[in-house]
């Protein structure tokens, strides 16, 4: 490869950020030393998701690792960018590229199907990438390769019933064991509302009382992406689920001691660059979102956790931070407070790198000797508040730990 100082893709729009029906463009530039001779060059645009994992059975004696895989294509096509295809006629012709800096623009339209965005997971993906091929007839082919961002279907808010309601949750539980019971550890919590955008902010408000002997360690808010993913058995047979979390971001403050109160008034906790729930046009990978308030319980397992479903999505709820007003600015209304920004909705708007960043996009039909970069980390929707805007009231909160009357702490 001594002869190829740079292989790589090229795309025109600036985030390469793409919706179904989209023309993609941009270049592929390669540059050499020497003169070298190839049959051409074409690039392949590839769009598919793909789930799989491995369970082990026992048969008799032995055990053996059953895979359970599923896939979808949603597009795989190659045009040809420079010399023709390769065909039985001129499979041994060779063209001469002279030595130099060389960029082939390419264009690629992508269908107009239903696309779902990019996501990369734990057990499976849906992703869309490009690979451009020097084409050389008896010698290895030189290959580059990028991924690129399809935004998917949108996600509005305003469809989901109840968006704008909070979600809540309680629970109780007794930490000692029958030989030295005493009263329980009571936790209720609730967000502000149901429905969010990335960059928006959930406020969480919580209330634990405790009666047992034991203190309360922490006070804790998670946000949780859960994701289900589906398979068949060896790709054919009976349909398998799995299911993998994990934490995107957390918020924690001190818990109390024993006998006391805790109290958490809109602690705010703000979304992240994340995909939207669901993964609609993806039929076995479904994403959903929780905010799980964990109150730790000391020198116990049995600590009391609440679970809070949320919605995540692309288009924000009508009355909130980033809801577009009637003259198309940029407004807030809370109860009776309204804040004209002086700016669309659109200025608010941005692309980011997906919290859980970069995966590798390697898969079989690549080898070592690929160019280019194969971590990958998809871009989302995300929403910035301006931060000279003064927040109202509502958006003000307290960490608050209230103990016995001849005892009081404030954290």
């Amino acid at each position: 490869m001594g002869k190829l100082v740079a292989f790589q893709i090229h795309f025109d729009r600036q985030h390469a950020v793409y919706s179904a029906g989209d023309l993609i463009s941009g270049y592929v530039q390669v540059d050499l030393t020497e003169t070298k001779f190839l049959r051409g060059i074409y690039m392949q645009f590839v769009g598919r998701a793909m789930v799989s994992w491995t369970e082990i059975e026992s048969r008799g004696k032995s055990k053996v690792t059953i895979p359970y895989m599923a896939g979808e294509c949603y597009f795989d096509q190659n045009i040809q960018i420079l010399g023709k295809e390769p065909c039985e006629e001129n499979y041994d012709h060779q063209i001469p590229l002279e030595t130099g800096d060389h960029r082939f623009p390419f264009e690629f339209q992508l269908p107009s199907r239903v696309l779902p965005c990019s996501f990369e997971g734990t057990l499976g993906y849906s992703r869309f990438f490009a690979r451009a091929v020097i084409d050389r007839p008896w010698k290895f082919d030189h290959v580059t390769k990028r991924a690129f961002t399809i935004s998917g279907v949108s996600v509005d808010l305003n469809k989901i019933p109840s968006g704008m309601s909070p979600v809540y949750a309680e629970d109780e539980k007794i930490v000692c064991c029958m030989c030295c019971a005493t009263g329980p550890i009571s936790v209720s919590a609730h967000t502000d509302k149901k429905c969010y955008v990335p960059g928006e902010v959930v406020y969480i408000s919580a209330n634990l009382e405790n009666k047992s002997r034991r203190s309360v360690c922490t006070l804790e808010a998670e946000l949780i992406q859960s994701v289900n993913y589906g398979a068949r058995r060896e790709g054919v047979g009976a349909p398998g689920f799995r299911t993998t979390s994990h934490v995107v971001k957390s918020i924690s403050s001190e818990g109390c001691g024993s006998y006391s109160r805790a109290t958490w008034v809109q602690k705010p906790l703000v979304i992240p660059p994340v995909p939207a729930s669901g993964l609609e046009g993806c039929s076995f990978i479904d994403i959903k979102y929780y905010i799980k308030f964990t109150a730790d319980v000391a020198t116990t397992p049995f600590d009391v956790d609440l679970m809070l479903e949320i919605t995540v999505g692309t288009e924000p709820l009508e009355g909130s931070f980033f809801a577009r007003s009637v003259d198309g600015q940029n407004a807030m209304a809370i109860a009776d407070i309204h804040i004209d920004l002086g700016k669309s909705v659109d200025d608010l708007h941005s692309y980011e790198q997906c919290a859980q960043g970069a995966h590798e996009i390697r898969d079989e039909e690549d080898n070592e000797y690929v160019y280019g970069g194969l971590g990958f980390t998809p871009l989302y929707n995300f929403y910035k508040t301006p931060t000279s805007t003064p927040m109202p009231p509502r958006h003000q909160y307290l960490d608050v730990v209230t103990s016995s009357p001849d005892k009081s702490t404030s954290v």
